[in-house]
């Protein structure tokens, strides 16, 4: 029994290595759609949703019941494509990529790796959008392969709150603490809405 599950799971993720590299290269998703900002439940019930390969194969074939990370993961995975296809990386880039990852299998399974990993560990949507982007970078010789997989890893350890407190404290053009003492005062504002809103509930 728990050879059919090995087989069915290796299966599963063999097919949606495949589509993710079909849509890597194709560019065949429909990009008008800004899946960052569409609910998890609409990639089980949205007929239109359903019918897109990578959430076919990803949500459709689960054998074992849906879970939310696989809903997740297909979300990431459809807005890292949507921001890598927006046409940010040089056409003859691009092309060399695609013509690079339809020849080299070594390379294709090496680049697919990545891309799953890195999105299926990322917490926060944005992530994905970045990751997009520095493997986009990469491609365009901003950055080696090496350092792209370094800058991927810092990119998961980043806290996407602290981006911007510290964002805010390099603008400073003097020594001041009032940039984190308002990201303190939202942050204890959304404490504090929670703490009623639990003392409410518990009331």
């Amino acid at each position: 029994m728990s050879d059919i599950n090995i087989n069915e799971s290796y299966q599963e993720h063999k097919n949606t290595s495949n589509e993710i590299g079909k849509a890597l290269v194709s560019n065949n998703l429909d990009y008008a759609l800004d899946y960052a900002e569409i609910g998890l439940d609409a990639f089980v019930t949205d007929d239109i949703l359903k019918e897109i390969p990578i959430v076919k194969t990803v949500v459709g074939v689960v054998k074992s019941g849906l879970k939310i990370k696989e809903i997740f993961f297909t979300k990431k995975i459809l807005t890292f494509l949507k921001e890598f296809h927006s046409g940010k990386l040089p056409e003859e880039k691009l092309s060399k990529f695609q013509n690079e990852f339809n020849k080299n299998e070594s390379y294709r399974e090496k680049v697919l790796q990545e891309i799953m990993v890195f999105n299926d560990t990322f917490l926060q949507i944005e992530k994905s959008k970045i990751f997009a982007n520095l493997f986009a970078a990469h491609l365009n010789d901003v950055f080696g392969w090496n350092d792209f997989i370094n800058l991927s890893y810092c990119l998961n350890q980043l806290n996407m709150f602290g981006v911007s407190l510290f964002d805010d404290m390099a603008k400073f053009k003097t020594v001041s603490w009032r940039g984190i003492r308002r990201h303190q005062t939202a942050l204890s504002s959304t404490k504090q809405f929670w703490y009623n809103l639990n003392h409410r509930e518990s009331s």
